[in-house]
């Protein structure tokens, strides 16, 4: 009898679980990385109506997370139901970038509404760690060619992960590229935390008073530099150095998966880590707190995903 009772329960169990709604399945399947973005969308959501009082278009940045929130849910609605065409799989592994880039930008309405900016702090700590002003120091060693190649390694910085997940995508490594793409989007995530905590703008606008020699170059001096001021609505991201911790994010990855790839963008990674401060966006402490946070998102990321890739693996 009790036997009996017990296979009656399981049986209505299995079918609760066969009966559950495709948005409770979405939920239940959706990978760990799109988690990250929506816990993250969540937590902006809570500071865009907390500090409402403060923030001048807070009814626009509800209603661009909350856009986003829904386009997020669509998409894992979309890989859920249907065939997994290669249209399909190309956007549910690559829809993270859409996310980081616009979730960046919505930045640039929040950040400088919550506190004063850090940069008189940051210009003190690195001149009391070196005796002088670091960008000023550089000026010495400014040349147009010199210019020429730190633009074209500070601009590298937006294509160095999308190269690590083309190259595992195209390598058919779904497993190593879910892995890659949640630790980056965590570091990504991780930056951007530290943006709103400590806005600052960097000495190419609060030391600008102080520069005797222009960063003069060719036209590709000019590109780099036009394209980022017209796209990077969001100003106050220096603390930590973003470029600096993701790249060395993504060398570590690089090295333990694609390992050509490590020694392509190394060169270019150390050229593009001078270049930060050559080219006067970064103080040096952002650079040293942008590796600390490399460290740190490098221990308990891949920590974080193992923990969660249990009850959210069925979604390969």
């Amino acid at each position: 009898m009790i036997i009996l009772i017990l296979i009656k329960i399981q049986t209505r169990k299995s079918i609760r679980q066969k009966n559950l709604h495709p948005c409770g399945q979405m939920m239940k399947r959706m990978p760990p990385f799109h988690w990250l973005t929506l816990f993250f969308l969540i937590g902006l959501i809570l500071v865009s109506i907390i500090f409402q009082g403060q923030i001048p278009k807070w009814r626009f940045l509800l209603l661009n997370y909350l856009f986003l929130l829904g386009l997020l849910l669509i998409l894992n609605l979309s890989w859920y139901c249907g065939e997994r065409g290669k249209v399909k799989k190309f956007f549910h592994y690559f829809s993270p970038i859409l996310f980081v880039v616009l979730i960046y930008e919505s930045l640039g309405n929040l950040i400088q509404h919550l506190q004063p900016d850090v940069d008189p702090w940051l210009i003190q700590i690195d001149y009391f760690i070196f005796g002088a002003h670091p960008t000023l120091w550089m000026e010495r060693w400014i040349v147009p060619w010199l210019t020429d190649l730190m633009s074209f390694a500070y601009g590298s910085y937006y294509f160095i992960p999308v190269a690590l997940i083309t190259v595992l995508y195209l390598r058919g490594k779904l497993h190593e590229l879910e892995r890659c793409i949640f630790i980056l989007l965590f570091g990504y995530y991780a930056s951007f935390v530290g943006y709103i905590l400590f806005p600052a703008i960097g000495p190419r606008y609060t030391m600008a008073h102080l520069y005797s020699i222009p960063l003069e170059g060719s036209f590709l001096t000019d590109v780099v530099r036009d394209v980022l001021n017209l796209l990077e609505h969001n100003k106050r991201d220096c603390m930590p150095s973003g470029h600096t911790q993701i790249v060395l994010m993504t060398l570590v990855l690089a090295y333990r998966y694609v390992r050509v790839l490590f020694y392509i963008l190394f060169p270019i990674i150390c050229a593009l880590i001078l270049s930060t401060v050559y080219l006067r966006y970064h103080y040096v402490i952002d650079l040293l707190v942008g590796g600390g946070f490399a460290i740190g998102c490098m221990i308990i990321a891949p920590r974080l995903y193992d923990a969660w890739k249990g009850p959210h693996s069925g979604h390969s």
